[in-house]
């Protein structure tokens, strides 16, 4: 029996002891005033009147103190059983407390533990009593500890009306260090415990585990980056095989009517096959090539290699290749601020750069039209700028321009593998420089590039 129950059970005692005794003493009043009703009879008239008349009194007084230990021993009956009730209420909120799923602890304002259930014993791996006196601190890990002991400070110097009623706040998330075991990381819940005068004298902490979830959703994260790169793959696949397949043809055919009509065919007509054939080989190197810079890119395996490169000259070689496959249609103009000028930059990753760029303006450009190419220098950079006259690129496809694979709704049948503009990105960043995309559809697109010399 606890000390709340032998408590009660001794008012209860009591008090039924008392109303009886009251009880016994009325009655026997009540029977000594009958008793010595014959004696008054006998008296004179004079005094036997006054004196009836008080007995009379005297026995009323005592029914109405009857009636008054009935009704006190109803109130009585009343009470115990309101005191039943709020002891049967203790005793679930106290089930409630002891075996709740979650780690509920009661602390002082300074963070003293005065009480933990069952379940924050399990998880600061500790036996229940001997949470009791211990600060809540020690069981917070090292990564969290100086933000715990902050805002424990900060709910601590909270006076009304600066605090709610209720929490004081929800869905902290800190790391908990139990004893000789790993930390993890718990959600706590924090609300106020009150005296009389709305002072916080301690806090009531609500913890619950949520090494589960994270478990989760880092399952959840790789399952989808898992996702992600097999469409990737699919994508990938899709494309190359696409693209590989107009060159190939065109080389096959070449090749056939060269091989069964040679001595037929023009000298002309013979150099026309063999630019085709030479043009469909470039694309596929070129698709080969974007490949393969893709996949080191996308492993974190590309690297910046710079020496000290001609930039003109180098500029001017690019050109010369994309001329060759821009054809007789389309032309391509290099403009330079200077002549003869050396920089220290990556030469392939700026082929690569430069290729790209030129490449899908070639490409997305009508026939009959000018391809700008322009060099100058700003400060301690050097620019880029790649201009064409081709279709434009659509508002809403801008914000996915460099994403692997992503090629924009207008380009319709016009070749192209989606992986130029995110090589360049990659090629870009590892210069340290950046990239930037004006473009008007039916008008025409501008990239410029910008990168730290000697980087």
């Amino acid at each position: 029996m606890n000390s709340n129950q032998s408590v009660k059970k001794k008012l209860n005692v009591s008090s039924d002891t008392l109303t009886e005794a009251i009880r016994d003493h009325i009655q026997k009043a009540q029977e000594r005033l009958a008793q010595n009703q014959p004696e008054v009879d006998i008296l004179p008239d004079q005094y036997s009147t006054q004196l009836t008349e008080t007995i009379a009194e005297l026995s009323t007084t005592l029914e109405e103190l009857q009636v008054a230990v009935e009704e006190i021993q109803e109130r009585n009956q009343e009470l115990a059983a309101a005191h039943q009730a709020t002891e049967d209420e203790r005793q679930r909120y106290q089930e409630l407390f002891e075996f709740a799923p979650d780690g509920y602890v009661i602390t002082t304002a300074s963070g003293t533990i005065q009480d933990a259930n069952h379940a924050a014993a399990t998880l600061l791996n500790i036996e229940q009593r001997r949470l009791i006196g211990k600060p809540l601190a020690v069981f917070v890990a090292d990564i969290s500890k100086s933000t715990f002991r902050t805002q424990l400070n900060r709910l601590t110097n909270l006076s009304p009306p600066h605090f709610p009623t209720t929490l004081l706040y929800r869905d902290w998330e800190v790391f908990l260090q139990p004893r000789q075991s790993e930390p993890f990381p718990a959600e706590i819940s924090i609300s106020a415990v009150l005296n009389p005068q709305s002072e916080i004298v301690g806090f009531r902490w609500l913890i619950r585990d949520m090494s589960y979830r994270h478990q989760v959703e880092s399952l959840s994260r790789e399952l989808e980056a898992e996702k992600e790169l097999s469409e990737l793959k699919s994508r990938f696949i899709q494309t190359v095989s696409h693209e590989f397949r107009t060159p190939l043809n065109m080389i096959y055919v070449s090749a056939q009517l060269l091989a069964r009509s040679h001595d037929g065919l023009s000298e002309e007509k013979c150099n026309q096959l063999l630019q085709r054939t030479d043009k469909a080989v470039r694309r596929i190197t070129k698709i080969l090539d974007d490949v393969l810079v893709f996949s080191k890119a996308s492993a974190d395996k590309l690297e910046l290699s710079p020496t000290l490169i001609d930039i003109e000259q180098f500029c001017q070689s690019v050109v010369e290749d994309y001329q060759v496959i821009a054809g007789s249609r389309k032309t391509i103009h290099f403009n330079c601020q200077r002549r003869n000028h050396s920089v220290c930059l990556d030469e392939k990753l700026l082929y690569h750069i430069l290729g790209n760029l030129l490449s899908n303006a070639i490409n997305y450009s009508l026939p009959d039209s000018t391809i700008e190419l322009s060099l100058t220098y700003e400060g301690n950079n050097i620019s880029f700028q790649i201009q064409d006259q081709g279709i434009g690129i659509p508002r809403e496809d801008l914000s996915h321009l460099f994403d692997p694979f992503h090629r924009a709704r207008n380009v319709s049948n016009l070749p192209g593998t989606g992986l130029g503009l995110s090589i360049v990105q990659k090629a870009v960043e590892l210069h340290g420089g950046t990239i930037k995309v004006e473009s008007e559809v039916g008008v025409g697109t501008t990239f410029i590039v910008t990168l730290p010399l000697g980087s």
